[in-house]
């Protein structure tokens, strides 16, 4: 083993470490000498990045914390693969990224970051979907794997099923497209055997199934310790539904108390994934509103749209995402999600319009012109 891949081991177990110390750990020295430590990692293997460091007039030995560490903007993934440089790569994901989702990017990863992130998804569904040590039939609204190699959903939902699904846990989406009946009838025997259920998909799949129940005159009062995991939002569709009002489907047409449904924030260019603090909180008996858990591994930073200055705590802005799971690329991620810090978490509350992102933009031209000075010859 080269010096290089002994450095990158060396991290991954650290890493590995301190995620396996749970969502109630909260180290900041160390979690900011691993920041520090990754950042260099990336510096030194990602020549991209180090020349956008560079422009940003930072380097490793400039910085004392993770908040300086430069941000890369999700829509730079459209431009080019930010992988560690030369590890062999072991699965890449698709994104669509966030202001134009006719341009596809992409994320990479090698066996470590890969990982890295199964570590992540274990802990945080243990701790916020799963902290009550049950399994459940797993029931997802999405393409099985085979079907949709490059969604990194999917990916992290058949990880759920590898370890919290009770056989018979399945996709539902196939070639010819998610049938709604064969959803209820699980939902049917489930209740008849007293099963529980953990139903997951994306927030407008849902929808789309609630819509059918209603058609059908259907009810459920699925069994104790049931669940809805529920991912995304409606930005882009035909028709919106507040949260509110969706809890209150959850509740009325699967009979799946609101504090059992959890929202979760996922990313292709980030790691790790934010849920709700609902189901946690009941399970320890803690009165908070509901917010978006920060994984001790991950920090959560809001800044300005137009300076990318950070605001203070409770002021809205743009979400900047810290992820130690993002080693394999980049880990400091600057995305156009409108967000705020506030008890127990963050809240987020859908994108930025394009004319409000002056900050970004700036960002995007920069590392454009990167890209195409080093196609060059640069």
């Amino acid at each position: 083993m080269n010096q290089s891949a002994q450095a990158v081991s060396g991290l991954d177990q650290a890493i590995l470490d301190f995620i396996g110390h749970g969502t109630e750990h909260n180290d900041e020295q160390e979690f900011n000498r691993l920041a520090l430590a990754a950042f260099e990692l990336q510096y030194n293997h990602i020549p991209l990045y180090r020349h956008y460091c560079q422009s940003q007039g930072i380097t490793p030995d400039v910085i004392s914390t993770w908040e300086e560490v430069p941000a890369l903007l999700t829509d730079v993934f459209k431009e080019a693969d930010f992988c560690l440089f030369p590890f062999e790569v072991s699965r890449t994901f698709a994104t669509s990224g966030t202001t134009n989702a006719n341009e596809q990017g992409r994320v990479s990863y090698d066996a470590g970051g890969l990982n890295l992130m199964d570590a992540t998804i274990k802990r945080a569904a243990s701790e916020l979907l799963f902290p009550d040590n049950i399994q459940a039939l797993i029931l997802v609204l999405a393409p099985p794997p085979e079907m949709a190699p490059h969604m990194v959903m999917v990916y992290g939902m058949n990880r759920l099923i590898d370890y919290f699904g009770l056989p018979g846990s399945r996709f539902l989406i196939q070639k010819s497209g998610f049938d709604a009946k064969d959803l209820a009838d699980a939902l049917s025997r489930a209740t008849q055997d007293g099963i529980p259920v953990a139903i997951c998909g994306g927030s407008f799949g849902l929808v789309n199934f609630f819509d059918y129940c209603t058609s059908k005159g259907l009810k459920f009062s699925l069994p104790k310790g049931s669940r809805c995991l529920d991912a995304g939002g409606f930005k882009g569709r035909s028709r919106e539904v507040g949260r509110e009002e969706f809890l209150d489907l959850c509740e009325g047409i699967l009979g799946v108390r609101r504090d059992y449904c959890v929202n979760l924030l996922g990313m292709t260019e980030i790691s790790s994934q934010y849920y709700d603090n609902t189901l946690k909180n009941r399970t320890k008996g803690v009165e908070e509103d509901r917010a978006k858990v920060v994984p001790p591994w991950t920090r959560i930073m809001v800044v300005d749209p137009d300076t990318l200055e950070p605001v203070p705590d409770g002021e809205v802005g743009l979400l900047r995402h810290f992820d130690l799971a993002n080693r394999g690329h980049v880990c400091a991620i600057q995305t156009d999600d409108l967000g705020r810090i506030v008890p127990g978490g963050f809240e987020v509350y859908g994108r930025a319009r394009d004319d409000g992102l002056r900050g970004c933009s700036l960002t995007i031209d920069e590392m454009t012109r990167i890209i195409e000075d080093r196609s060059e010859g640069y």
